[in-house]
């Protein structure tokens, strides 16, 4: 059973960049994939809650859906509540989900100002005006948290039609950050594991680096990798090559302790109020890790 929100938008932007393979671009705050099997489809994540993301998902696919979220970070689980059960690494149990409202508004408030051009000047040197109004269409919760089921390592999905994805655990951004690998489009989906502003240090540095390098290791079964936003990249295209690769050296660098500590400005830009960061840098990629920026 799924629970439906009438009025709510659907005009998200939506590329299929692969076979049965979409990204749903819940403007500019997350990035939600949806895959479909022969059988049954899948979402990975659930963004902010900006939206009517079932709604969506209906539009593209008449399947049975399987939902499962990369983290319980507030802008992957704000529209868990369209759904009667998920599937989700449940190891933070005092967390919230969804978060609070207030908070989400907090965000959704500062990308529409970089949308009108008050805040970073963006990848591509323009954002775009989406037709959404926060008051109408942020979910407020009104139905019950869904059932979660417990996704563990080495989890599969079979959606048919020889479309398997295997779950795997990543730790470091969050407590229990999963990454999905599927088999038919040959893609990595890893929320928030992996990208050129990657945040880490709620997991020890050696478990981190584990994970980073068992993305290496899978190398051979995708083509790309595709996290949990696109702000540096476009719609539809996985992270560039050197990105892994980079992360994984600056996230030795700080287990071997021969770090180059700058401090930047907030991605956001001054107009968020948003403070400055401590961060380590190799060409495009930069690693925020906790303990050094508290």
């Amino acid at each position: 059973m799924e629970r439906d929100l009438k009025r709510r938008t659907t005009h998200y932007p939506v590329v299929q960049f692969k076979k049965d393979t979409w990204e749903i671009d819940e403007f500019d705050i997350s990035s939600i994939y949806l895959l479909v099997g022969s059988e049954k489809a899948m979402l990975i994540d659930c963004g902010i809650g900006l939206g009517d993301l079932l709604g969506t998902a209906r539009m593209l696919t008449d399947k049975e859906l399987l939902v499962a979220v990369t983290g319980d970070q507030i802008d992957h689980t704000g529209n868990v509540c369209q759904f009667d059960e998920i599937w989700m690494n449940r190891e933070r149990k005092e967390k919230s989900i969804p978060e609070e409202l207030a908070l989400r508004r907090k965000i959704v408030s500062d990308i529409a100002l970089r949308q009108q051009g008050n805040i970073g000047s963006g990848m591509y040197g323009v954002y775009p005006l989406y037709a959404y109004n926060p008051e109408r269409d942020l979910v407020v919760p009104e139905e019950p948290v869904p059932m979660i089921h417990p996704i563990t390592d080495g989890m599969q999905f079979d959606l048919g039609g020889d479309r398997i994805v295997t779950a795997f655990q990543c730790p470091g951004h969050v407590t229990g950050q999963m990454m999905f690998l599927d088999s038919f489009s040959r893609s990595l989906f890893c929320g928030d594991a992996l990208n050129y502003y990657l945040e880490i240090g709620t997991a020890p540095i050696e478990e981190t680096i584990a994970y980073l390098e068992k993305m290496q290791e899978l190398e051979d079964l995708y083509d790309g990798i595709y996290n949990g936003n696109h702000d540096f990249r476009a719609p539809g295209a996985s992270l560039g090559s050197d990105c892994l690769p980079n992360a994984l050296a600056l996230a030795r660098q700080i287990r071997d302790e021969n770090c180059n500590i700058l401090e930047v400005p907030s991605f956001k830009g001054s107009a968020s109020g948003d403070r400055s960061h401590k961060v380590l840098q190799k060409y495009r990629n930069f690693v925020c890790y906790r303990p050094f920026d508290i």
